[in-house]
C-alpha cells in the first residue's frame, strides 16, 4: 500500500503493533509522548539543543574556512595564528586553563553560615542556596551580555525549614527544586514562580535529613538519607513514603550523610566511612525498589583520624558525587569526600555492579573546619587557629555539627571529559583551592606546618601513616573573609560559586582564553 493512501487510523494500529513488538521502543515512545505535551518537554529540549549545536557548528566552521584564508593570503599573520592557538588549548597546563578574571559578583544576603549550593541543569545564571538558620534563597544572574552595572535578583523562600538546610536540588528541566532540612523536613519549590512557592513539603520529626537529591530520571521522587541509617524515597507529587531502605545495621548510630544517584544504581555514603550502592528495579515502567549490591570500606590507611574513630572504621562520608565519565579511567566514576581530608576516585562498573578505589589524596582535615564554624558561629574572627591547635573535645564537637557544615567538595565538570579530574573544594583558610588529584605532592610526617609538596592548601600534613600523599594545586582564589562551606560549579565551568560562613556568596568568572 503506498505511503499516501495510509489513513491516520490505520497508522495508530501499525504503530501500536510495532511498540507490542518490542517492550523497550514502547517505553521510550512513551517518554517522547510525554515530553511532548510541554513547552519544555523532553524532546522540545532535545530537539532545541541539536539545532543549536548544529548552528554553533555551522559558525565554526565559517570562521575556521575564513581564518585558513586569511592565513594563506598573509602568510601565517593573526588569521593563521589563532587556529593552532585553539587546536593548543588542550595541551595548556591546567594554570592557565583554570585562570580567572576576578569576582563577578557577591551575594550578602544571608546571616548565617550557607551550607548547600547548587546551580540550574545547563544554566548559569539561576542557582539556589540553603542557610544554617533553614533560610533558602533563590538568585537569578544578569545575562553574560548585560551591562556591568546589572545586579542579580535574591529571592528569600518562605521559611519551612526549622533547622540548617542540609541539601538543594534541582530537577533535570529545572520545574523544581527540592530542599532538605536536618530537621526531618523536606521541601518542593517551584522556582519558575516569582512567588518563589513551596509546593509539597514533607516532615519527619522523629529523624533527621542529612542529604536529599532527586532521582536522576523520574524527578517525581525525592531519596534523602536519614540519622537513622537509612534511605527513605518519598513521593514529591503525594508527600507519600514511597519506600524506605535501612542501609546500616538498626541502632548502630550509623548514619547516611551523603548520597548521588545514576541512572542505574543509588550511590550512598554513611558515617562509618563505607561507600553502599544500591540497584534501582523497575517494574512497570516505574521505580519498584532498591536492591542492595554492595559496599566498598574507605579505610583511613589502617591508622586513627581525629574524625574516623580508628583503623576500623573510616572517616564520615561527607559527599558523594556521580560523574558518568572519566578520562582517566576510561569508566564512570565516584568523587567520594571524607571528613578526615580524604578525596577518592572510586571507579563504578555499573553492568557488573562493582566498584573499586582507583585513588586517594588528602587536603587539610575537615574537622578543623568544623572546629571554626562551630566556634565563631557568623564570624571568622575566632575559628581555629590550625590544625594542630585542635582539641580531641573539639574535635568531637566538630564531629556532631557536621550535619550543618561538612566538607564537601565538587568535581570540575569538563575536567574529567578533558583532561584529568580536577577537584574544588573550600578550605578553613578562607581560600578556595581547585586541585589535580592525579597529580601528588609527598609531604613529611606529621608536625605542625611540616608540608613540603605542593599541594595540600598550606596546611600541616593529616595525622595517619608517616607520609602521605596530597594533589597539586592548580588554583587558589582569595577573596572570602570566613570559613569556605560550599562551592558550587555552572555546567560550562564559566562561574564557580563559593560560599562562607557569613553567609556571603562570591561568584567567581572564569577567564577566556580563545
Amino acid at each position: 500500500m503506498p505511503r499516501g493512501d495510509i489513513t491516520s487510523s490505520q497508522a495508530s494500529r501499525i504503530r501500536l503493533y510495532l511498540l507490542g513488538m518490542s517492550p523497550d521502543a514502547s517505553v521510550a515512545r512513551e517518554l517522547w509522548l510525554c515530553g511532548a505535551r510541554g513547552p519544555r518537554g523532553t524532546y522540545c529540549a532535545y530537539r532545541d539543543c541539536i539545532q543549536q549545536r548544529k548552528q554553533a557548528a555551522a559558525v565554526v566552521a565559517q570562521s575556521r574556512t575564513a581564518f585558513q584564508g586569511a592565513a594563506g593570503e598573509g602568510g601565517g599573520g593573526i588569521g593563521g595564528a589563532l587556529p593552532r592557538a585553539a587546536a593548543n588549548l588542550q595541551s595548556l597546563p591546567a594554570t592557565v586553563k583554570y585562570s580567572f578574571e576576578g569576582v563577578k559578583h557577591v551575594l550578602a544576603e544571608a546571616t548565617y553560615p550557607v551550607t548547600a549550593l547548587c546551580f540550574a541543569a545547563l544554566r548559569n545564571d539561576l542557582m539556589a542556596f540553603g542557610c544554617a538558620d533553614g533560610e533558602l534563597w533563590r538568585a537569578v544572574l544578569p545575562p553574560a551580555a548585560a551591562s556591568g552595572q546589572a545586579q542579580p535578583t535574591c529571592t528569600k523562600a518562605r521559611k519551612m525549614h526549622c533547622g540548617a538546610v542540609t541539601a538543594v536540588d534541582w530537577a533535570f528541566d529545572n520545574s523544581q527544586l527540592l530542599s532538605v532540612g536536618n530537621d526531618g523536613s523536606l521541601c518542593v519549590w517551584d522556582p519558575e514562580d516569582p512567588t518563589f512557592p513551596c509546593i509539597r513539603s514533607v516532615c519527619a520529626p522523629t529523624t533527621s535529613f542529612l542529604c536529599g537529591r532527586f532521582h536522576r530520571v523520574n524527578f517525581s521522587l525525592a531519596m534523602v538519607g536519614t540519622s537513622a541509617g537509612a534511605v527513605e524515597v518519598f513521593n514529591c507529587s503525594t508527600g507519600m513514603l514511597h519506600s524506605r531502605y535501612q542501609v546500616t545495621l538498626s541502632g548502630s548510630a550509623v548514619r547516611v550523610t551523603a548520597l548521588d544517584s545514576s541512572n542505574h544504581h543509588v550511590f550512598v555514603g554513611d558515617s562509618a566511612g563505607v561507600l553502599h550502592w544500591l540497584t534501582c528495579e523497575l517494574h512497570g515502567r516505574q521505580l519498584s525498589r532498591l536492591k542492595p549490591a554492595g559496599k566498598l570500606r574507605l579505610a583511613t590507611n589502617g591508622a586513627g583520624s581525629g574524625a574516623g574513630g580508628g583503623g576500623h572504621a573510616g572517616a564520615a562520608v561527607t559527599a558523594v558525587q556521580y560523574v558518568p565519565f572519566c578520562r582517566t579511567t576510561d569508566t564512570p566514576v565516584l568523587m567520594v569526600a571524607q571528613q578526615d581530608g580524604s578525596l577518592c576516585i572510586v571507579r563504578a562498573n555499573e553492568v557488573r555492579h562493582t566498584a573499586d578505589l582507583y585513588l586517594r589524596r588528602v587536603v587539610a582535615p575537615a574537622v578543623v573546619s568544623g572546629v571554626a564554624v562551630l566556634s565563631s558561629g557568623a564570624s571568622s574572627r575566632s575559628r581555629a587557629a590550625g590544625p594542630g591547635q585542635a582539641t580531641p573535645a573539639a574535635a568531637t564537637a566538630a564531629t556532631a555539627a557536621t550535619p550543618l557544615l561538612r566538607f564537601c567538595p565538587t568535581v570540575c565538570p569538563l575536567s574529567v571529559i578533558q583532561d584529568v579530574p580536577l577537584i574544588t573544594y573550600g578550605s578553613d583558610d578562607t581560600a578556595v583551592y581547585i586541585v589535580d588529584v592525579t597529580a601528588r605532592s609527598f609531604c613529611g610526617p606529621a608536625v605542625p606546618g611540616g608540608s613540603r609538596g605542593g599541594g595540600g592548601g598550606g596546611h600541616g600534613t593529616a595525622t595517619g601513616a608517616p607520609f602521605s600523599e596530597r594533589p597539586v594545586n592548580v588554583t587558589v582564589l582569595k577573596a572570602h573573609r570566613a570559613v569556605v562551606t560550599a562551592v558550587a560549579w555552572t555546567y560550562d565551568e564559566a562561574l564557580l560559586a563559593s560560599a562562607d560562613a557569613e553567609g556571603t556568596v562570591v561568584l567567581w568568572r572564569r577567564c577566556r582564553l580563545f
